[in-house]
């Protein structure tokens, strides 16, 4: 039903009679409530009204069910001329009414408004002109009258008069705090070991910032803990400022630095060392020139620990120092070249430069030493020196027959041939680089090795470099200190003192110290202990440090690598140095998946504390040259601890990386092994439902895993659950035939999917 008359007269909000009189007056022919309104009737009634406004009247009529009142224009009040006007039609004339004069009513408040402005801002304005007039026509002469005193104003102006005088004193002091406007850029100067507290402090900032920017860098330290001065120069360099590494003035230089030579500077016998590829003849070559036997006492014929010896050639004495040619003992050969004048470059003459061979070169050049190459092994066939001399061309040792400064001299180790003319090359080198020393004067040098005998004690071979080195004089090496109970030459010989340029093993200090560490002659005992303890507190910082670090690395690495495998190991062997070179050897060994923790490493035999710490860290134990002693023994075996011996550095290295490889997980392989497409699916009251297929490619087997394909998509894996040829059940089925297949579990199978059946295969890791 459309819209009636009532439902209109309600949206107009008027009666529906008033609504009915006005469709008459517009000449319509609704007389009840319920009767329709079209659009037309609309239109109709709106045109009335609008003739009705354009009439001409001058007046608005508003009238009420009982009579009204006639509101004209010129807003005279009358009495209404015709009081049979509707009531809807006052009712409409009465809203014009009031909108007209609501917008009237708001033009008179906004002028009122902005006629009380204007005439604020004219009064101001006036008064302020008679206010300068006034004050303009007031003689100077004229006293004030006199006021009431105020005693309260008068305090409040003391008040303020005392904080300004207050402020402009503070001004004016220099000891006063104020922040800076800009960046001022200082000079830190960083020792050895510093709190990260203290270095904040240097550079005036909160202890803080300086955590943060450490963060950044990777180390993970709170304001008490230390850092070394590399780090810390950098955290200042990285905050703006200037980093200086202060150097500490500790008891060490002030005892050392007080010894002095007084004597004239002698002529010393040469140092050289013997470098070179492994196995190219350093040692046998040394042998010849010594009349002994050394290789024959070296384990797997090749040298692993750095030797001394002097050779008396003519009138004068050659110190020789061989070091091992492995890969491993590169430590061991930078620091024979760090502590001799002139390096014997052997190279076999049917092998070429290998790569340890290079190792040397780039020793010896970064140490500054002339070299000397001596091309071994000339009575093999295949030994072509022009080819050799080549090759060292290209590593910017030009041989003197071709216009370079290198002296090359071809020798055979085993039969002496060209071994003389070495020699002399040798001396004529040395003499060259005029090599003197002071010879009286408390002795100082480097230890070239050190080891812990059963029977001896710490022994320590010693280069003496300056002063001479008497039985009884208090030696500080490294940490480790004692009185000289026996000096032994290198030919076994127990010496009384040791001169200049020579390499000499001691008895009586305390501990073994570490190869490469300096050795000084002292007074007294008292001034051993001091440099010692101080040399310790040092070491013991630089430990703490690496643990702190190794421990953040470890956290680093751990994140999201929890599977990763660790083997732990404790390592022992006879001398410092190859201990040194066997840690760096380990260290390089493993991949992402597994990696080695020296969790000890010493020198020594293998004790009761080595076995409790590795029945503690689960480690297992490596003996290099050394064995174990009757405690640790029981130990060991009670636990079923894995503990091996080794003489060899390689075969070490080996075991370790087989243990290493046995910790890996296996992979696991998939290998298809063959493929059956669905030609028709049957329902069995046995089986359920059964794929008749045709195996296109290899064999289908039932005691193996299969998967369901369905458009090259794998859409499920299981298990066969029965696999039949015509009525028989069979294991395997080849290509080319027809078979029945029930998949166990799987009741989705459909015309045109492949079964696939595969084998899974495990290969172990191991690590290269």
């Amino acid at each position: 039903m459309g819209l009636t008359v009532k439902d209109f007269a309600k949206t107009l909000k008027i009666k529906d009679d008033a609504l009915l009189e006005r469709m008459k007056a517009a000449g319509l022919s609704h007389s009840s409530a319920s009767d329709e309104i079209t659009p037309a009737d609309k239109l109709a009634i709106l045109k009335s009204l609008k003739e009705r406004k354009s009439s001409g009247s001058s007046s608005v009529t508003s009238s009420s069910s009982s009579g009204g009142v006639t509101v004209k224009s010129k807003g005279t009040l009358s009495q209404p001329a015709s009081s049979t006007l509707s009531s809807s039609e006052g009712l409409t004339d009465n809203i014009e009414a009031k909108r007209q004069a609501a917008a009237e009513n708001l033009k008179e408040q906004q002028q009122k408004r902005e006629d009380q402005i204007k005439e604020a801002i004219r009064l101001k304005q006036e008064q302020q002109q008679a206010a300068k007039k006034a004050q303009q026509q007031k003689p100077a002469t004229q006293q004030k009258p006199q006021t009431r005193v105020n005693v309260k104003d008068q305090l409040s102006r003391a008040a303020k008069d005392y904080s300004r005088r207050e402020t402009s004193f503070n001004e004016g002091t220099d000891h006063q705090f104020a922040k800076p406007a800009e960046f001022i850029k200082r000079d830190v100067e960083v020792p050895e070991m510093i709190q990260v507290g203290e270095l904040a402090k240097l550079m005036f900032i909160k202890g803080g910032e300086v955590v943060k920017v450490l963060m950044s860098l990777g180390v993970a330290a709170s304001i008490n803990d230390s850092i070394d001065q590399e780090t810390g120069i950098l955290v200042a360099e990285e905050l703006g400022h200037n980093g200086i590494a202060l150097s500490d003035s500790s008891v060490e230089d002030e005892i050392i630095g007080n010894i002095n030579y007084l004597d004239t500077p002698k002529t010393r016998a040469p140092v050289i060392t013997v470098m070179g590829h492994v196995d190219h003849g350093k040692t046998t070559l040394l042998d010849f020139i010594r009349k002994t036997k050394v290789v024959d006492g070296e384990a797997g014929g090749i040298t692993q620990h750095i030797g001394a010896y002097q050779v008396p050639v003519g009138d004068s004495v050659i110190t020789f120092i061989d070091t091992p040619g492995h890969a491993a003992f590169s430590s061991m050969r930078a620091r024979g070249a760090n502590t001799t004048d002139v390096v014997v470059l052997v190279v076999a003459a049917n092998d070429g430069v290998m790569p340890q061979t290079e190792e040397a070169i780039n020793h010896a050049k970064a140490a500054g030493v002339s070299i000397v190459v001596a091309i071994n092994k000339m009575d093999l066939q295949g030994a072509d020196v022009e080819r050799i001399k080549g090759d060292l061309a290209a590593k910017d040792l030009t041989p003197e027959d071709w216009g370079g400064n290198i002296q090359m001299v071809p020798v055979s180790a085993l039969k002496g041939d060209g071994v003389d003319k070495l020699l002399e090359a040798l001396v004529l080198e040395s003499e060259l680089l005029e090599l003197k020393a002071h010879y009286e004067g408390q002795a100082q040098g480097v230890v070239i090795e050190s080891e812990l005998d059963k029977f001896r004690g710490a022994v320590a071979t010693l280069l003496v470099q300056n002063g001479t080195l008497k039985v009884g004089d208090m030696v500080v090496c490294g940490s480790a200190i004692g009185k000289v109970k026996s000096i032994i030459g290198s030919d076994g010989s127990k010496l009384k003192s040791a001169e200049p340029s020579f390499a000499v093993e001691i008895l009586g200090l305390s501990t073994v110290p570490d190869a490469g560490e300096t050795f000084q002659v002292v007074k007294n005992d008292k001034e051993a202990r001091e440099i010692a303890e101080f040399r310790e507190g040092k070491l013991k910082d630089r430990k703490v440090l690496k643990q702190r670090d190794e421990s953040l690395g470890n956290i680093f690495e751990s994140m999201g690598q929890s599977d990763k495998k660790i083997l732990n190991v404790i390592l022992k062997s006879d001398v410092a140095g190859t201990s040194e070179a066997i840690v760096a050897a380990l260290a390089d060994i493993g991949n992402d998946d597994a990696s080695i923790k020296v969790v000890a490493s010493g020198v020594g035999g293998i004790s009761e504390s080595d076995a409790n710490l590795a029945l503690a860290t689960e480690s297992i134990i490596l003996g290099f040259n050394v064995r174990s002693d009757n405690a640790a023994k029981k130990i060991i075996e009670g636990e079923e601890l894995a503990l091996s011996y080794h003489s060899i550095i390689y075969e070490l290295i080996d075991e370790v990386k087989a243990r290493l490889s046995g910790l890996l997980d296996p992979i696991i392989k998939e290998e298809i092994v063959g493929t059956a497409e669905v030609l028709e699916v049957f329902n069995s009251p046995k089986f359920g439902q059964v794929a008749g297929c045709m195996v296109i490619e290899g064999s289908i087997f039932k005691s193996k895993p299969v998967r369901v394909l369905r458009d090259d998509v794998v859409i499920h894996q299981g298990e066969l659950d029965s696999l039949r040829r015509f009525k028989d059940d069979i294991g395997e089925v080849k290509s080319g035939t027809e078979c029945g297949v029930g998949i166990k579990n799987y009741k989705d199978i459909r015309p045109g999917d492949k079964v696939e059946v595969f084998d899974r295969k495990e290969e172990a890791q191991s690590i290269s």
